[in-house]
């Protein structure tokens, strides 16, 4: 140790503290790093350059201990629900189970998200409802329906793919399609044309245009797709009624 340099130190303390050790500091560093000692003029001269590197290093490292942590710590701080969405985007569509509780059936008899009666869904605009009318100035041909808290809870196609599901309530031959409002849209008609009905809004779509299903086959994961204030399904059901077709009540057709 030189002992000639201990006062000049005790200065620079005194007069500089963040200055010496940010020297220090520097030093040990650039000699820990670089294997060929360094002496004192060298680092002063390129103290900022070596400052700056060794700073842009700190950020990445800590930048790197948080992305790792936060991989690690994600289910504990956030819960499954992050990772349950991320995992049901590597979920195969033919991988999801048809629900044999709806039959094979021409007539819609259930709701499109399975379970029994309204105990899976809440309707949030109903068919002809005034207010849609006064809201949107056109009539709802329809129903709009979210699933309720018992769907989230007893469905077993949601716990097997976090997703909500929508189901074909009756056999029939597919049309699918981008309706005028960009609405991701199925149609099912049944084999003996008297019974059609539509899905509309859908953020996937599981079944390809022109194929012919059962009732139960899973056909698109709920959405928000054209015009849609929120995810939802709009769910309608038409009858033939001469050359052509008439809505009726979606709620009549589940029991």
């Amino acid at each position: 140790m030189n002992i000639a340099k201990i006062p000049l130190n005790l200065n620079k303390v005194k007069n500089d503290p963040l200055g010496f050790i940010t020297d220090k500091i520097i030093a040990f560093i650039a000699n820990f790093l670089i294997p060929i000692p360094l002496s004192g003029e060298i680092i002063a001269k390129f103290k900022r350059p070596i400052m700056g590197l060794l700073v842009t290093l700190i950020i990445f490292a800590l930048f790197m201990v948080t992305v790792v942590g936060t991989i690690f710590l994600s289910p504990l701080l956030l819960g499954s629900s992050v990772i349950e969405n991320i995992s049901s985007l590597f979920q195969n569509p033919s991988d999801i189970a048809i629900d044999a509780s709806f039959g094979d059936t021409a007539v819609p008899k259930k709701n499109p998200l399975g379970g029994n009666g309204m105990a899976y869904l809440n309707v949030t605009a109903y068919f002809l409802d005034p207010s849609y009318y006064l809201q949107f100035g056109r009539n709802h041909t329809g129903i709009d329906m979210v699933p309720a808290q018992e769907y989230y809870k007893n469905s077993q196609t949601y716990q097997d793919t976090h997703q909500v599901v929508i189901f074909a309530t009756i056999s029939g031959s597919v049309n699918q399609y981008v309706d005028q409002y960009g609405g991701e849209t199925v149609e099912i008609t049944n084999s003996d044309k008297t019974f059609k009905i539509l899905y509309i809004h859908f953020s996937t779509i599981l079944v390809d245009n022109g194929t012919k299903i059962k009732s139960g086959t899973p056909i698109g994961i709920m959405g928000n797709t054209g015009f849609s204030t929120g995810d939802h399904l709009h769910y309608e059901v038409k009858i033939k009624d001469g050359n052509s077709w008439r809505a009726v009540n979606p709620l009549e057709y589940i029991k």
